[in-house]
């Protein structure tokens, strides 16, 4: 039971930081059907395509208001370029393109470093390459992005213990303790901290297992 729980915690946290993955990539197959069809804009005004592309996604069109945010980024490039940018890459997300969704967010990454969100944005990718990719060392590249000293106090828990959960599944055991050593000093009394001594225990009991297995020269 108790390595059940841990499992879905280690799922929570590398999702900590979004909408629910899954549920975006449901909510985007669902409404892939019903909006294919191309919006057909007479007189172009970024205002209000800006305004329709935000219409439509509210009434389930994703895919429609997409390729509108996607048209007023290339004909309109300096109408609120952050904020289209962040719709396309949320759009890509939500309709379960993982992949073009990720390519997105580094575009993002790059040309707006300065972002207030960037932090919890790299954390959103980490989480997208690892649950529905499987691709850990993408997911650890995003996290190695982010410098340490601009993580936000609460969310760091969540970002060491997903660096050591992530090391110990590439197999660096030995740098996931260290990681999850840290928590559990650090923040003793957080639910990150709880499980970071989960899995030392777990650690540490297998390589005594394994120590005592070549004594014994089984």
């Amino acid at each position: 039971m108790r390595r059940l729980l841990l499992l879905g915690f280690l799922a929570f946290l590398l999702v900590w930081a979004s909408y629910p993955l899954m549920a975006r990539i449901q909510e985007g197959v669902a409404s892939g059907a019903q909006d294919q069809e191309t919006v057909q804009v007479e007189n172009w005004d970024p205002q209000e395509v800006y305004r329709r592309a935000q219409l439509l996604v509210d009434k389930g069109g994703l895919r429609q208001g997409l390729d509108l945010f996607l048209r007023l980024r290339e004909q309109s490039p300096r109408y609120r370029p952050l904020a289209v940018q962040r719709h396309i890459c949320q759009l890509y997300e939500r309709i379960g393109d993982i992949s073009k969704a990720l390519e997105e967010y580094e575009g993002f990454i790059r040309r707006f470093p300065w972002a207030r969100d960037r932090v919890q944005m790299l954390m959103r990718m980490a989480a997208m390459a690892e649950v529905a990719l499987h691709d850990l060392g993408r997911a650890w590249r995003y996290l190695e992005m982010i410098p340490e000293d601009k993580v936000p106090p609460g969310d760091m828990a969540p970002y060491l213990f997903n660096k050591g959960y992530l090391l110990e599944k590439m197999g660096k055991k030995d740098e996931a303790v260290e990681y999850y050593r840290r928590l559990v000093e650090e923040y003793p009394r957080t639910v990150g901290g709880f499980w970071a001594k989960e899995r030392l225990k777990e650690l540490t009991q297998n390589e005594v297992s394994g120590g005592q297995e070549r004594d014994t020269g089984r």
